[in-house]
């Protein structure tokens, strides 16, 4: 009995299994749908829909502050901040304060705002030179330069490719993103005395020599007390404005792989050329402590037959009425060459203006950036004595901007490293020890090889 139903089980099982086989070859065939192709949707970055969600709309009572360092790019924006507010705050609903603050410690102030997350202020005012140690703090602005925000208060849109193409280089950090938008373009230029002098000293060597007669302890009859202005002061404008010195005599900071190459007989060439003005006592007195403002003061009062500033000071110097001393009797020149023969560079870099990442307002920020950037406060900036990187202002302005433009040719910025702005500052100690004698040019040279060599071991 146990065995028959043993078997009725399995045969029972077997009847429901070609059951089922047979229900699964009976099921209808599935008709094949063709696929459609879906349609790619770029992905769109947030910060590109937050702009494009406020582009064209009035903003609601935005209040923004620009952070400038004092001198004449702030003095430049004044008046280009009052035409906006003064035509389009109500028109845009945003208003916007300029605040300058001192030169001295701006940029550790600046970086330590960014720093601790602060809001404030909204807008700042850096060098090119301090990009790789700020991006991180910056709004990255390539998604809002495709978005209407890039476009007038009335709607005229920008050209984007107005810009110099080695003031945008300066802009881009290691990730290749843009982070700053270039305010003015800077040069380092000789001003020389139309009236004590026939012509620009091409050479270095001319310009030692020309150094030496217009020293008044070396020259008793010398018409200056002294042969040429320069600024060695420590600091990295210092350094930088030695920089075409170096170039022209060949030397570079650093080899195709990255390693400092500072010990080499072209560097202690141009150390020498400090060296040599230094031994007559050829530059002007508290040379160790000079920038921008003190550069400016010794040319302007008449100290100097030869003077090594930024273009930033051209319009005032040449002014009769500012600096009635030398107005009209001054001139501009690339810096010289090393031989007759050689080749001329001239030290470029930008001053920009960027948003702080932690902005409550970027969209207001950036809408009033490019207006003042590209478009008609641009030509406002220029108008103040800024140098708004733009080429259809640089060719169509007043002096000296065309003229320089003609020489961009023999521009060249500082290497784009992150720790760029570090080895200019040991740079910057050494010229200075060059200059008051602590060190030779040879001693300067192998003493910059061996702290950049270390800064780079521990970073």
């Amino acid at each position: 009995m146990k065995k028959s139903l043993v078997w009725l089980v399995v045969v029972l099982l077997c009847v429901s299994m070609v059951a089922a086989l047979s229900l699964a070859g009976c099921k209808p065939p599935v008709e094949e749908v063709e696929e459609v192709p879906v349609e790619e949707v770029e992905e769109v970055p947030v910060e590109e829909e937050v702009a494009e969600e406020a582009a064209g709309k009035k903003f609601e009572d935005v209040t923004l502050t620009i952070q400038m360092f004092s001198g004449p790019e702030a003095e430049a924006m004044e008046p280009t901040v009052a035409y906006w507010n003064e035509n389009y705050a109500a028109q845009t609903g945003i208003t916007v304060i300029n605040l300058a603050l001192s030169r001295t410690g701006y940029f550790e102030k600046m970086q330590a705002q960014l720093m601790s997350g602060s809001a404030d202020p909204d807008i700042v005012h850096p060098f090119s030179l301090q990009l790789g140690k700020l991006s991180m703090y910056l709004l990255p602005l390539d998604d809002y330069f495709k978005t209407e925000l890039f476009s007038g208060p009335n709607g005229e849109t920008y050209d984007f490719n107005d810009l110099y193409p080695a003031a945008l280089a300066t802009t881009k950090a290691i990730d290749g993103k843009i982070y700053m938008v270039p305010k003015d373009m800077s040069e380092v230029l000789f001003y020389w005395r139309t009236d004590l002098l026939d012509k620009a000293p091409e050479t270095w060597p001319e310009v030692i020599e020309i150094a030496k007669e217009f020293t008044k302890t070396e020259n008793p009859e010398s018409p200056t007390p002294y042969g040429f202005g320069y600024q060695g002061k420590y600091e990295m404008w210092n350094f930088c404005s030695f920089l075409p010195i170096a170039w022209s005599f060949g030397a570079e900071m650093f080899d195709a792989d990255g390693k400092p190459t500072f010990n080499t007989p072209e560097w202690v060439a141009a150390f020498k050329v400090l060296q040599d003005i230094a031994a007559f006592k050829g530059f002007q007195a508290g040379v160790e402590n000079a920038e921008y403002p003190e550069i400016f003061a010794t040319i302007q009062n008449g100290e100097v037959p030869v003077g090594y500033e930024w273009n930033a000071a051209y319009r005032e110097l040449t002014s009769p009425e500012i600096s009635p001393k030398v107005g009209g009797k001054l001139a501009i020149a690339p810096p010289a060459k090393a031989t007759a023969d050689g080749k001329n560079f001239m030290y470029v870099q930008t001053i920009c203006l960027a948003i702080n990442k932690n902005c409550k307002n970027p969209d207001a920020a950036f809408k009033f950036l490019s207006w003042a950037s590209f478009g008609e406060g641009a030509k406002l900036y220029e108008q103040a004595g800024g140098s708004s990187p733009l080429q259809s202002i640089w060719t169509t302005s007043s002096e000296p901007l065309p003229t320089i433009a003609k020489w961009l040719e023999f521009g060249k910025p500082a290497p784009a490293y992150e720790y760029i702005s570090d080895v200019i500052m040991i740079g910057s100690k050494k010229t200075q020890q060059v200059i008051i004698g602590e060190l030779t040019a040879e001693e300067a040279a192998q003493a910059m090889q061996k702290e950049v060599e270390d800064f780079l071991l521990i970073r």
